[in-house]
């Protein structure tokens, strides 16, 4: 059996992973990437993050080209989707990220080892290839970063035919004209939102009474509407109860309202959970909790001295933004850095159309703190970039004060561009930024950002504790 040592051994080449790998060997250690999986990238480039993004800028582009007349613009002999080609357009991105990859690791001298990883001590690990060969590994320090799989809804299982994952659809070699989505977070939402764009019936099942759980309540009823118009018929407060067969081949979902929903096929998107089958974490005695997820602190050590855990095994946000930035702080610490990770800054994105960009905290959230705060609302029908580029659709940038200080704490915003807009509040949270530095700062006109400035403004015209937790 090869034995191979190294200064760090990092389990998972997906986001966490390689941002982990890098940044260790800039601090100049020998690093060994462990990946099982054929593709670098994790389930970000296979199946997750990079198609369904692939997908929603073709939506996108068709909702621009729907509008193109809006801007003077007339499409002469109509214009088709072409689904096969979308996918072939994801199929060459995730080459060419793969290779962008490969080549950053190869830059940075890191090893990368194929098989799949278990632990066999404390910072010792035994790999096996597909070919039934097996090394064993032993690294001063070590990152697990194996990601997470689908979670599965109980009477509901996939089996990649008519009931599918995210992970499965990804893969899909022609659209269904109809489609009903079970679970209406982020990524099912995203995904109702894309695919009546791209002409399917929608249908989209929630057991809580609203979509978007955890979003600011001015956000969510705009995303309501928003989905009435387009067509999606939202069903909130309700549970799929069984399934069956239609009388014309299709699947038949039961509900526990008594409806009964024909499709063509049903997405399930009930989240993912951590994947650490496998890894026999008790031979190095890490720690993990009720839904797999490995426990940490917050220099993201685990409960083993030396081993450190970073991205979607933590059980967290699973977004791949902070699995980056988790790897990245994993792999230091583990080199000697001295870091903590403050994770209550994470800018979101979901995108939905229109985006929702959102950080800190909600009106609710506010409430529930007990926290006196003042806001201000920017329609972007105030905007003159808005309404040029968006031709009139509906949107918002609404900011929270603390009532005193009228220091920035949430910043919530639905339209055009709005995932990166968010960025700059993120930041501005970070620095504890006021609604005075924001008034008073000078923006780019005609913009999105002079949003910023409005909304604040708006938030200053309050009388300091008119809107409060209290008083709301």
């Amino acid at each position: 059996m090869l034995r191979l040592s190294f200064d760090l051994a990092v389990v998972g080449a997906g986001e966490a992973g390689i941002a982990a790998a890098v940044r260790a060997s800039e601090l100049g250690a020998r690093v060994a990437l462990i990946e099982k999986s054929r593709q670098l990238g994790g389930a970000c480039v296979a199946t997750g993050t990079l198609p369904s993004k692939v997908l929603s800028l073709s939506a996108g582009m068709l909702e621009v080209v729907n509008k193109a007349k809006n801007f003077g613009i007339r499409v002469e002999g109509g214009f088709a989707l072409d689904f096969k080609e979308i996918q072939a357009s994801r199929a060459r991105l995730a080459r060419c990220d793969v290779g962008t990859i490969q080549s950053e690791l190869r830059a940075h001298r890191v090893e990368v080892v194929r098989g799949a990883a278990a632990f066999i001590g404390e910072r010792r690990l035994r790999v096996a290839a597909e070919d039934e060969n097996a090394s064993e590994l032993e690294a001063r320090k070590v990152v697990v970063a194996a990601g997470s799989r689908p979670a599965e809804i109980h009477g509901l299982p996939a089996d990649g035919r008519a009931v599918l994952t995210t992970d499965d659809f990804a893969g899909l070699g022609e659209l269904p004209a109809s489609i009903v989505i079970v679970g209406a977070g982020y990524v099912g939402c995203e995904y109702a939102f894309i695919l009546r764009t791209l002409g399917l019936e929608v249908s989209l099942i929630e057991k809580l009474d609203h979509p978007l759980a955890g979003q600011d309540a001015d956000i969510v009823s705009l995303i309501e509407k928003e989905m009435k118009r387009k067509g999606i018929r939202f069903f909130g407060g309700t549970t799929v109860t069984g399934r069956g067969e239609a009388e014309d081949g299709r699947l038949r979902l039961a509900t526990d309202r008594g409806q009964e929903l024909v499709a063509d096929m049903a997405l399930v998107c009930a989240g993912r959970r951590p994947s650490t089958a496998g890894l026999n974490l008790d031979a190095a005695h890490v720690g993990a909790g009720p839904r797999g997820e490995i426990l940490v602190d917050r220099r993201l050590e685990t409960t083993a001295r030396g081993v450190y855990a970073a991205g979607d095994i933590l059980g967290r946000a699973m977004l791949s933004s902070t699995a980056i930035l988790e790897g990245a702080v994993a792999a230091g610490n583990a080199m000697g850095e001295d870091r903590e990770l403050d994770e209550r800054i994470i800018p979101t994105a979901i995108y939905t159309q229109p985006e929702i960009g959102s950080v800190g905290l909600t009106e609710d959230a506010a409430r529930r703190a007990a926290i006196p705060y003042i806001k201000g609302v920017c329609p972007y029908a105030k905007l003159v970039k808005a309404c040029a580029v968006s031709a009139h659709s509906s949107g918002l940038i609404k900011l929270i004060f603390e009532a005193d200080s009228h220091r920035l704490l949430g910043a919530h915003i639905l339209g055009t561009e709005a995932a990166e807009l968010i960025h700059a509040p993120a930041l501005a949270l970070k620095l504890g930024v006021t609604a005075e530095d924001l008034v008073y700062s000078v923006y780019h006109h005609p913009s999105f950002s002079e949003g910023f400035r409005e909304a604040a403004a708006e938030a200053l015209r309050q009388k300091p504790g008119v809107r409060t937790a209290e008083k709301s």
